[in-house]
């Protein structure tokens, strides 16, 4: 039996990460454009670095395609392909359950989050809600020091995709989406968008290889930062519901629709 997306692992990862929050009281409205960034660059770093590469080369074998959706981690091969000992292992498929990116069932083991057509459907409905909440919260105009740091975002992830390096573009592109929708300035909605992020990641990772699919982004990521810019919000809310389509629509030709189905 797969494990949908609606399963008891969302509700727990999205209770642990907003009781991790720490919450304060309401910022006046006037004072919000000079509000401070929420923290957007934790990847890992609170982890020991044998378990963060255990962690990257996962991802990047699920970026590759090696990894397909459903398939079973099993310790014993991760070990070995990643010259990793048990605990390390263990370690990253932990973080990995944690974020959502992979799924554990008890006494089974661990597998790579699958979605189905219905599943995805709904799973992109709801991150778009979040996507536009979190637009319509952006306070406009926003401060210049936090275009500027949208701005070297969006470069950074344009040089990553021109790199190559799969884990630095899949880095640069959640630190661009940290920032721009870390704009709105609520922690509840910006930290569901980054849960959403990593529970989505196994259906988003095929766009990371994909030289069409990297082009549009880094278009759209410039397209995000000019709306910005402008206070054009009607074409944020847009942008923001667009930026989704490709790498779904990747999943659905590769698993859905083509009938590539992994049991």
């Amino acid at each position: 039996m797969l494990v949908d997306y609606n399963d008891r692992n969302v509700e727990k990862l999205f209770t642990k990460i907003i009781d991790n929050q720490t919450m304060t009281t309401a910022t006046p409205r006037r004072s919000r454009r000079n509000a401070p960034p929420i923290d957007d660059d934790r990847n890992h770093t609170e982890l020991p670095p044998a378990v963060v590469a255990v962690i990257e080369a996962i991802e990047v074998d699920i970026i590759r395609g090696h990894l397909l959706p459903s398939v079973w981690l099993i310790e014993d091969h991760l070990m070995e392909d990643y010259d990793a000992k048990r605990h390390v292992v263990r370690a990253a498929l932990s973080e990995l359950g944690r974020l959502g990116v992979v799924v554990k069932q008890p006494h089974r083991g661990a597998r790579v989050r699958r979605f189905e057509a219905e599943s995805l459907a709904r799973l992109h409905h709801f991150r778009n809600i979040l996507h536009v909440s979190a637009v319509d919260a952006f306070p406009l105009p926003v401060a210049a020091d936090r275009l500027d740091r949208l701005r070297l975002a969006a470069a950074e992830h344009a040089e990553a995709v021109d790199s190559g390096d799969l884990i630095r573009i899949h880095r640069a592109n959640m630190v661009f989406h940290r920032r721009f929708y870390g704009l709105c300035d609520n922690p509840y909605i910006s930290e569901s968008i980054r849960l959403h992020d990593w529970i989505s990641f196994p259906a988003r990772a095929y766009g990371m290889s994909d030289e069409t699919s990297l082009r549009v982004a880094k278009e759209e990521h410039h397209a995000m930062v000019e709306a910005v810019a402008a206070q054009d919000r009607a074409l944020l809310r847009d942008l923001a519901c667009r930026h989704t389509i490709n790498a779904r629509n990747l999943y659905e030709q590769k698993f859905l629709l083509k009938g590539d189905r992994v049991r």
